[in-house]
């Protein structure tokens, strides 16, 4: 499967706007997590566990360095 990469953090984004688009991905990461804890099937687990990745990426880049 191929890995999803986030797009390049953009440097014009106001705090404001990173903030807002941060907390929606750790919404979602949030409960992604919980659908891991949950989750019994080795194979939905490995799928969550490369969706929660892809979050923590895309978290990253609300945050540019």
């Amino acid at each position: 499967m191929k890995r999803l990469v986030p797009d390049t953090p953009i440097t014009d984004v106001t705090y404001q706007a990173a903030k807002s688009q941060a907390t929606q991905v750790m919404d979602h990461l949030s409960g992604t997590i919980l659908q891991y804890l949950d989750a019994e099937a080795p194979a939905v687990r490995s799928s969550l566990l490369e969706a929660m990745s892809a979050q923590t990426d895309l978290l990253q880049a609300c945050w540019p360095t």
